[in-house]
């Protein structure tokens, strides 16, 4: 004969379950806030307009398709206008009015301007399009999902000994991005003892035209630009005096403004680039047409939203799991740094990407290209 249990223990254990499934409940987290810092104006927007886009675009998708366990995603951006000193008061505004657990942030020099800021918040930072040996060598909040700054600008230091350069002037930005980029050129044309003189602009200047007179009568035989849009500028006022050495460029020649500014002197530029052949094509390429359908309009330079969409989709996929793998003692950062330090074969856009243990990605590899014309600038040269 079974023992019938006393009211009081059935009554007991059925408090149990539903003290312990609304405890379960109680932990769970509906929400996570997301912010992005990026140049939506003043100078190179088409690194913070187009991935700005892309990440929208994620998040979108991202909210359209998560379970019921899956958090909501609120996507919250702030414009710096491509200006370090506009870093920790985007920061702090995204902090104070939406309490952002994650911050993207595309600005080399900024990501490092608001380190202390994110380790104090115990918030998580990810560069979504650089990736370089000084922000690798920074705190383990700090991710880079993006393309290696020193790997993709070497490959002009590369071209230049391949084509027999013997004196090479380098424009440069005044920015980490771009000094890097500059110096590891540097690095490889003092390797073969090839002469180079690097020249730091002003962030303002349109007019070098003396600086180019110089270059000029010392017999520079190849012109390298590593800068913004203001150096199409240059670029013109060079075939203005007579200069027929080729040009050079960085990674962000494909802006507008730059062919504009240059009145078409830009053509034959060779520069390391970004396309969806260098990459998932398939994915890509699906990734562009959802773009141009929620935009209107394709972005005119493809690798910075790419990256931003595998930075920004990476990320996410992390989060889905966060209910259930997030232990309750475990803070958000303990916890997402842990999943992205296992990231070892996430098949984006860019192609198939791993975290290393310094938090850098790999698997986003760059090719050369040629600007052929304003209509069609893209004819690739090689890996």
């Amino acid at each position: 004969m079974k023992k019938i249990k006393s009211p009081i223990v059935v009554c007991f254990i059925m408090l149990f379950f539903i003290i312990s499934f609304f405890s379960c409940e109680s932990n769970k987290i509906e929400e996570i806030n997301i912010g992005y810092i990026g140049p939506l104006s003043v100078r190179a927007t088409d690194l913070g307009i187009a991935p700005s886009n892309a990440m929208i675009l994620a998040v979108e998708q991202y909210n359209a398709n998560r379970t019921e366990n899956e958090p909501k995603v609120n996507l919250y951006i702030e414009d710096d206008k491509w200006d370090k000193e506009n870093a920790i008061p985007s920061y702090k505004k995204l902090r104070e009015e939406h309490n952002i657990e994650i911050l993207f942030i595309s600005n080399t020099d900024g990501t490092v301007a608001v380190q202390n800021e994110i380790l104090k918040d115990k918030v998580i930072l990810v560069n979504p399009l650089n990736n370089d040996k000084l922000l690798s060598s920074l705190n383990n909040n700090t991710f880079k999902i993006a393309k290696s700054t020193e790997e993709a600008n070497g490959l002009i230091g590369i071209r230049l000994i391949e084509l027999g350069h013997k004196k090479v002037a380098l424009f440069n930005y005044p920015n980490d991005f771009m000094t890097r980029g500059a110096n590891e050129v540097k690095r490889i044309l003092d390797e073969k003892n090839i002469k180079i003189e690097i020249i730091t602009i002003e962030k303002e200047n349109v007019n070098f035209t003396d600086q180019l007179k110089v270059l000029q009568k010392n017999n520079y035989d190849a012109y390298v630009f590593f800068g913004y849009e203001s150096l199409g500028f240059a670029m013109k006022q060079a075939r203005d005096l007579g200069i027929k050495a080729p040009f050079y460029g960085s990674t962000v020649l494909l802006n507008p403004d730059f062919y504009n500014n240059s009145e078409g002197a830009i053509v034959n530029s060779e520069f390391p680039f970004f396309t969806p052949a260098d990459g998932n094509y398939i994915l890509a390429n699906e990734f562009l047409i959802a773009y141009e359908t929620m935009f209107s309009k394709k972005p005119a330079s493809v690798w910075p939203p790419m990256q931003a969409y595998d930075a920004m989709n990476l990320v996410l996929s992390q989060l889905r799991t966060i209910n259930e793998s997030k232990k309750d003692n475990e803070s958000f950062d303990d916890w997402l740094r842990t999943k992205l330090y296992r990231v070892n074969h996430y098949q984006g856009v860019c192609g198939n990407i791993a975290i290393k243990e310094n938090g850098a990605s790999k698997g986003i590899y760059f090719s050369l290209y040629q600007y052929n014309s304003k209509e069609n600038p893209l004819i690739k040269i090689k890996r």
